[in-house]
């Protein structure tokens, strides 16, 4: 089995992170903040999936469909 991990950030990068955003967290923790955060978030995250959709949904699409004929036809051709 493979030990290769996911990992956006290097785990240095990961606490110097974490270290900044507990300096802040007194501020984060402020109702407004984390309300005006969540928006902001949300806005940049529909944004991003706006445009990943509008420039990849056919594609998509037409991969699945592909896929989803060739298991048909191969399941007839095994009843054959």
């Amino acid at each position: 089995m493979s030990n290769k991990t996911n990992n956006v950030l290097s785990k240095e990068a990961a606490v110097a992170l974490k270290a900044e955003i507990t300096k802040y967290s007194d501020t984060f923790n402020v109702d407004e903040t984390q309300k005006l955060i969540k928006e902001a978030v949300s806005e940049i995250s529909e944004d991003i999936l706006k445009k990943w959709l509008n420039d990849n949904i056919n594609k998509v699409v037409r991969e699945v469909i592909k896929e989803e004929l060739d298991n048909i036809v191969k399941k007839e051709m095994k009843k054959k």
